[in-house]
């Protein structure tokens, strides 16, 4: 029988017979991130064992990253805990012949529970309908692994604690397969059948049946996290994950925030502020390329009072008279009249975020700079404090740079398309802030600079 799920070569574009077999590097999360949903204030809290949940996931799928998160959220027990495990990136895995950034992190799943416990497994193109906690407590009759197959293991209940002398961290690391995986626990009879409606993939069930929806089609998933690789058709169930994404953005809902910032953010603040102390690192001169970008939105909006947000030592600008020795406002000949507050936190006289609106906010050596969990919530400060502009430029590029601990400087990199997606998620909403993003590449023959505005073909359609 033909697979219904099957992406063809007509689904490509030229792209992915260019690309088919992407090198991809080891990661550089030495710990995933893990978000924690505590019991809901006014429940009593439950005596139940946190329901944990492991996600396969990747920065180009932030979208469905979001989404999967949220609909945990719709759908939880709100007396109970939840924790999901972000495995993205991780560190000391080889990922040569992966088809995705996260295909075998799922048989690490026992070692990162600590061998011990239950945990459950999805891919990140799911979202529940239902409350995961059903799943996780089903009777697993001394099995290992529940999955609908032992082919299809998208979705899994794990045993940890059983399955941890089959699924080493030594062999994902030593590059063994599916093949091996999946052969080992079957040869064990540790496998045991998941009710389909867990992986009910594009449809399978009725809708009011579904538990876990799989839109495991790739050339339909309704984020389109790929074009340069696929053609995206239209999925039948896709309005499903648009109205989760709708409440979402109407909720102001993002899965980090500067109160609770990734693992990483604090550590490659720590080491920025290390690399400020040679004088002429990050001096702010790459502001210089994008004066004349600025004055036109200057003008345009009749701006007064702008945050440069990540200035580094603002050597651009000049001190403005009769300000304090120690104020972090400045002005630059190209924008008569304007006043420019500078911020960075890797530079102690500029480190205080200020909490006040400016007619506008530009950043053009930061977003690189980011782990790219922090990236939507950053871009989410730039707007709230700008009236009427914000301005971005990305470097999608390897920096010269290097950081204190040997990796490269530029900590995200993405193509231009996840930059644009990120502004208009952004922008939806701040609907009355206008907002342009440059987005810099290199090729062989030099710098390649690509604007973006509202103006530009929407990312997220």
């Amino acid at each position: 029988m033909a697979n219904p799920y099957k992406t063809h070569w007509y689904h490509r574009q030229p792209q992915f017979w260019l690309d088919r077999d992407p090198h991809r590097p080891m990661g550089t999360n030495k710990t995933p991130e893990v978000i924690r949903l505590d019991p809901v204030e006014g429940h009593e809290p439950s005596g139940k064992p946190p329901v944990r949940i492991f996600l396969g996931t990747e920065p180009r799928q932030y979208r469905a990253t979001r989404i999967f998160v949220w609909s945990v959220m719709q759908h939880r027990d709100p007396a109970r805990a939840y924790e999901i495990t972000l495995m993205s990136d991780l560190d000391g895995i080889p990922r040569e012949g992966w088809k995705t950034g996260f295909t075998n992190y799922r048989y690490a799943i026992p070692h990162l529970a600590g061998n011990a416990g239950r945990g459950i497994y999805n891919d990140v193109d799911q979202i529940y309908l239902s409350d995961p906690a059903e799943m996780f407590d089903l009777d697993m009759q001394g099995k290992g692994v529940l999955a609908i197959s032992e082919k299809e293991n998208s979705v899994m209940l794990i045993d940890c604690e059983v399955m941890a002398p089959h699924w080493t961290l030594d062999a994902v690391k030593a590059g063994e397969g599916h093949a091996h995986f999946k052969g080992v626990m079957s040869a064990t009879g540790l496998f045991g059948e998941l009710p389909g409606v867990w992986n009910s993939r594009d449809g399978e069930h009725p809708v009011p049946q579904i538990r876990c929806l799989h839109y495991t089609t790739l050339h339909t998933q309704p984020w389109k996290p790929f074009p340069e690789m696929l053609r995206y058709g239209e999925n039948a169930l896709g309005y499903l994950w648009h109205d989760m994404e709708k409440a979402a953005d109407e909720a102001g809902y993002l899965m980090f925030t500067a109160e609770h910032p990734s693992r990483e953010f604090a550590e490659l603040v720590r080491l920025y502020q290390q690399m400020h102390e040679t004088p002429e690192t990050f001096a702010g001169h790459r502001l210089g390329k994008h004066v004349e970008t600025v004055a036109e939105l200057i003008k345009k909006t009749g701006a007064a009072t702008l945050l440069d947000y990540g200035s580094g030592k603002g050597k651009e600008y000049s001190r403005i008279e009769g300000e304090p020795e120690d104020s972090a406002w400045r002005t630059v000949t190209a924008w008569p009249g304007v006043r420019v507050r500078c911020y960075d936190p890797g530079h102690p006289p500029f480190a205080t975020l200020p909490d006040e609106q400016f007619d506008g906010v530009i950043s053009t050596d930061v977003v690189e700079h980011l782990a790219s969990f922090d990236v939507p919530w950053v871009i989410d400060q730039m707007f709230a404090r700008a009236r009427r502009f914000v301005f971005v430029v990305a470097a999608c590029y390897p920096a010269e740079k290097s950081l204190p601990n040997g990796r490269n400087a530029h900590t995200t990199l993405q193509p231009p398309y996840w930059w644009h997606t990120q502004m208009v998620l952004a922008a939806r909403r701040y609907p009355g802030v206008e907002w342009k993003l440059a987005c810099d590449e290199k090729g062989r023959f030099g710098k390649n600079r690509t604007f973006f505005d509202a103006s530009s073909p929407s990312p997220l359609e």
